[in-house]
C-alpha cells in the first residue's frame, strides 16, 4: 500500500471509519503480506475475511478449519468428526467423497491424499485452535495466509468432489 504523500494518519482514520459503516476492509500493512481476495475459496473469504483484516489470525484458522469439516460433513452425509471424519469421507476404498475415479494407481493416490491432507489439517491445525487458548498457540499473519490458501485447496477439491456410496 503506498503512503498516501507521506500523510499515514490519514489512512489510519480513513480505515477506521470504512469499518466502523461496516465496509469490508483488508489490514493496513506496509508490508507486502495481505488478505487477497482472489487467492482464497468464496468460502474462506466469506467467513475469514473479516477475523484477518482485525488481525484475529487464530480465529480466522480456528473458523476456516471448522467451516471445512461442517461442509464435508454436510457433504458426506456423516456424523463424523474431524479426522475420522475425513479419514472416513475420503478414503478410495471406502469413502464417500471422490475427486477421481479411484481406477488407476494415480487416481488413487491422489484420492489417498486429499483424505491424508484434510486429515492433517483437524491435527495440525483445527485441533490446537480447538484444544489450546490463542495466547499459548500464537499463528502469525504470514502463517496464517499460508493455512488459509491451504484450506481453500481443499475447498475446490471438495467442490469437485461427487457423493458416490458403493453398494456392498
Amino acid at each position: 500500500m503506498t503512503n498516501c504523500g507521506g500523510n499515514s494518519d490519514l489512512r489510519v482514520v480513513a480505515y477506521s471509519i470504512l469499518r466502523a459503516g461496516g465496509v469490508p476492509t483488508v489490514e493496513l500493512s506496509t508490508d507486502n503480506v495481505s488478505f487477497s481476495p482472489g487467492d482464497f475459496h468464496p468460502q474462506v473469504i466469506k467467513h475469514c475475511q473479516n477475523l484477518f483484516s482485525q488481525g484475529n489470525y487464530f480465529h480466522t484458522v480456528f473458523e476456516a478449519c471448522k467451516l471445512y469439516n461442517k461442509l464435508v460433513r454436510e457433504k458426506a452425509i456423516s456424523f463424523k468428526d474431524g479426522e475420522a471424519l475425513m479419514m472416513e469421507a475420503w478414503g478410495w476404498e471406502i469413502g464417500v467423497l471422490k475427486v477421481t475415479a479411484c481406477q488407476t494407481d494415480t487416481d488413487k493416490n491422489v484420492q489417498d491424499g486429499i483424505k491424508f491432507l484434510s486429515a492433517g489439517l483437524m491435527r495440525a491445525m483445527r485441533n490446537p485452535t480447538a484444544h489450546e487458548p490463542a495466547l499459548d498457540w500464537p499463528i502469525t499473519k504470514e502463517d496464517c495466509l499460508d493455512m488459509l490458501s491451504f484450506v481453500s485447496f481443499l475447498f475446490r477439491q471438495l467442490d469437485k468432489a461427487v457423493y458416490y456410496k458403493s453398494i456392498t
